[in-house]
């Protein structure tokens, strides 16, 4: 009788049986993978984050995959002046103030105005006094901002800022405003406001070049300065067009990396249901953060979606290159890739700590306090 032995069964394929020079390939490739992955969130924030944040906000969405909603956007000048006082006082908070508080010699005007009022000559003004005439300086002072903000809601017309004379409503007519600021009759009848005078008085004080005021970094002392502040940049959903060119590329490109990598992952020695769940996970999870921008044009809670599958998408790619590369190498060469993985997490803190937060704080950067 035959003494045949039965031919054993072939061991599983995994990672760790490949020859090392394979293993290294695999190592780049997966490094190389997680660099490109962070260069990619880097050009999210260039793409589509709003200023001063590194990620997309959930408003920054909806304005890109389904478009704005709510009030219709306004210039930068108006938005300053409409903001309430209790606002940081600089160009992405309120310039309220710089038509009280913020004013040059905002209490001795209130002086001059109280000893006008109730006929002082030597006292000084009581404290009920100083609040009386406040309150009517608040009143005229507010009268300008409101001027303003009619000439900027009317279009801005730039003949009205260099003639010194915009015709203004006869609502605004029956507020009080100083003399100095009243403009001549127009021939067609009404009442006329200096707006050049006002923005030079309230505002060019501190937003003139060579002022010792770092607000001079952002002047107005003519029209073609103020135009970059009464633009308004109308907000719109990414066109059909882009949004198919966005989707061919993230199916095709992306589907191909994070199909490598779940491939490779999938031959690591994880046990089988781990290695199941996260194989697929990036790929589904892009299925899904695709479905979400189209379906986000319709209803804009969608947008939740894309901010969910994104992280899943991030969290899988990290796993597939974490795991894989412990997976790789024996007990020395799971130290070193430990060690490895701890340098890259540090370089990237580093990069964000000196080149991303100080670009994000930029953004943000306005026109500080001017001195009074």
């Amino acid at each position: 009788m035959g003494t045949d032995t039965p031919t054993p069964a072939p061991a599983p394929m995994r990672l760790r049986n490949l020859p090392l020079p394979a293993r290294l390939v695999i190592s780049a490739f997966l490094i190389s993978v997680g660099c490109g992955y962070f260069a990619a969130l880097v050009q999210l924030n260039f793409k589509h984050a709003s200023n001063g944040n590194m990620l997309p906000t959930r408003d920054d969405l909806i304005r890109d995959f389904h478009g704005p909603i709510g009030d219709k956007p306004r210039p930068k000048l108006q938005n300053v002046l409409e903001a309430e006082e209790n606002k940081p006082f600089n160009g992405t908070g309120t310039m309220r103030l710089a038509f009280t508080t913020k004013s040059g010699g905002w209490e001795g005007t209130i002086k001059k105005r109280a000893a006008k009022m109730f006929a002082l000559r030597r006292a000084d003004p009581d404290e009920d006094q100083l609040k009386k005439a406040e309150t009517e300086l608040r009143k005229e002072r507010d009268s300008e901002r409101l001027a303003l903000v009619e000439w900027i809601e009317k279009g801005a017309d730039k003949d009205a800022y260099e003639n010194d004379s915009f015709c203004i409503s006869d609502k605004l007519a029956e507020c009080p405003i100083d003399e100095k600021f009243v403009g001549d009759p127009p021939d067609n009848g009404g009442h006329a406001i200096k707006i050049k005078g006002i923005l030079d008085t309230r505002c060019v004080k501190c937003h003139a070049v060579g002022t010792s005021s770092n607000a001079a970094k952002f002047p107005l002392e003519n029209y073609d300065q103020l135009a970059k502040y009464l633009k308004v940049k109308e907000s719109q959903a990414i066109s059909e067009e882009n949004l198919i060119q966005s989707t061919h590329v993230h199916l095709l490109s992306f589907s191909m990396l994070w199909g490598l990598t779940g491939l490779i992952f999938a031959f690591t020695s994880y046990p089988v249901i781990v290695r199941a769940l996260i194989a697929p996970l990036p790929l589904v999870a892009q299925l899904l953060e695709i479905a979400c921008w189209w379906l986000a044009r319709l209803d804009p809670r969608f947008v939740d979606g894309i901010t969910i599958a994104g992280g899943v998408i991030g969290a899988g790619v990290m796993l597939h290159i974490g795991l894989t590369l412990l997976s790789l190498y024996g007990k020395a060469g799971k130290g070193l890739v430990a060690l490895l993985l701890v340098a890259l997490a540090l370089g990237g803190w580093q990069v964000k700590q000196r080149y991303i937060d100080p670009r994000l704080a930029q953004q943000t950067v306005s026109a500080p306090t001017p001195d009074k």
